[in-house]
């Protein structure tokens, strides 16, 4: 049984242009000082909020992760690690200014920060192959929850300009590049045995599942006990606003599940509709910025050539 290609050649869907790669962005300075910003509410506010404050550390693991690797993989790969990191690097300082935001906004997020910093230095000693291979998981998570993001208005619905610009530009970027740590952990495990990189991507998957799960849901009831609320409270609301109908966990539930199929790519599922809605969307809000009203913009797409609809 072929359970998984060795080749770390891509589907022929992938839209990763170095062109792509040039979108410069930097956060409004109001971002993030309002303590519930997403539609006053904490509970919805808590997770992202949460994945904010563990971002500048998490991504320079992952720059990190893949840095070895630069020097190792051949043309295009190497452009897009280059570009990986690039990107990763723009991500980790506009969530740092972000988390300042939320520093000022009343939240101690130390406790969020000693749980990344934890999960990192686990991985100090691990060797070249084992970061990628936690990286690699980690990325199918950022990138399913950006999909879902981008896909789902509902999320970031009442949310002020200058944060949901911040979070869509995260969420497209995550998804453009979503298959550059799949594709050199490809490379990088090409003589492997089928099965053996099967279980091995299979059980750091698990892994890295169990602690993202916990660990946000942790950091989730952390600031929500900040705001005054109790922990069997915060665990239940925490579990019902990402479980219950159109739920963010509950929608990534299925992409989650497909990273074990035994010949799964990121790029099975092509996201070019969805990377063209969230680029109009960061192109309308910084004209309405540049002060052109919904008047001056062009008309979304219609109903049938979204990827929402």
């Amino acid at each position: 049984m072929d359970l998984q290609p060795i080749s770390a050649a891509r589907p022929a869907a992938l839209p990763i242009k170095p062109d792509i790669f040039s979108r410069s962005f930097r956060a409004a300075p109001s971002a993030s000082r309002e303590r519930h910003w997403v539609r006053q509410d904490p509970f919805a506010t808590a997770f992202f909020n949460a994945l904010s404050a563990v971002f500048p550390h998490g991504e320079t693991f992952m720059i990190r992760s893949l840095a070895p690797w630069v020097d190792r993989v051949p043309e295009p790969l190497k452009s897009e690690v280059q570009a990986f990191i690039a990107q990763e690097a723009a991500h980790s300082r506009e969530h740092v200014a972000m988390n300042k935001g939320l520093i000022d906004a009343g939240y101690d997020i130390a406790p969020l920060d000693r749980k990344i910093r934890a999960f990192v230095s686990f991985f100090q000693d691990a060797s070249d192959t084992v970061k990628l291979s936690a990286t690699m998981c980690i990325e199918h998570f950022t990138a399913i929850i950006a999909a879902e993001i981008l896909k789902n208005p509902h999320h970031l619905e009442g949310v002020d300009d200058a944060n949901r610009e911040l979070w869509l530009w995260h969420a497209v970027e995550e998804v453009e590049h979503k298959g550059v740590a799949f594709d050199v952990w490809n490379y990088a495990t090409r003589d492997w045995s089928a099965l053996r990189r099967y279980a091995w991507r299979s059980f750091f998957m698990l892994a890295v599942t169990t602690s993202f799960f916990i660990n946000r849901t942790l950091g989730q009831i952390e600031l929500l006990r900040q705001d005054g609320v109790g922990f069997w409270k915060s665990a239940r609301c925490v579990l019902r606003s990402g479980f219950g109908k159109n739920g963010i966990g509950r929608n990534v539930l299925r992409p989650w599940a497909s990273f074990f199929r035994p010949r799964f790519h990121p790029w099975d599922h092509d996201d070019r509709l969805l990377l063209a809605q969230g680029e109009a969307s960061l192109a309308r809000i910084s004209a309405e910025r540049a002060g052109y009203g919904a008047r001056d913009l062009p008309a979304p797409l219609p109903a049938k050539y979204s990827v929402a609809a």
